[in-house]
């Protein structure tokens, strides 16, 4: 792909896979959904989850998405750091851009935003 297709096909609601290691050198792969925003990947999971401790551990992650009707997939891995706390708006945009506006609201109207984290990776290989 060309960067501009990569950057076409990160920026799609597609399925994905975060993969971080564990304190005893294990790999932990989880199915996320995320954005793609100024070059950077944005997923969002629960403050003290394993993929939020193994990345404020190790400082790193992977991510690989997926779009088996095609048969194309991106992966990307580098650097991640931590934001914390997130806002109701970062929550809403992740959620808006998988269901759309509607749904959205009504996956968000919880405030869970207040116990979540964004781990923002910097692709450096792979993208």
């Amino acid at each position: 792909m060309t960067p501009e297709e990569r950057h076409a096909f990160a920026a799609r609601a597609l399925p994905a896979v975060l993969a971080t290691v564990d304190a005893k050198g294990r790999a932990h792969a989880v199915p996320v959904i995320y954005l793609y925003e100024n070059g950077e990947f944005v997923v969002i999971t629960d403050r003290g989850s394993q993929k939020h401790r193994n990345a404020e551990r190790t400082g790193r992650a992977a991510l690989c998405i997926d779009d088996r009707a095609r048969f194309q997939t991106v992966t990307a891995e580098g650097a991640v750091r931590v934001i914390d706390p997130i806002t109701y708006e970062l929550r809403l945009r992740l959620h808006t851009h998988y269901r759309g506006e509607e749904a959205a609201l009504k996956a968000t109207a919880d405030g869970g935003h207040e116990r979540m984290v964004a781990l923002v990776i910097a692709p450096e290989r792979g993208y």
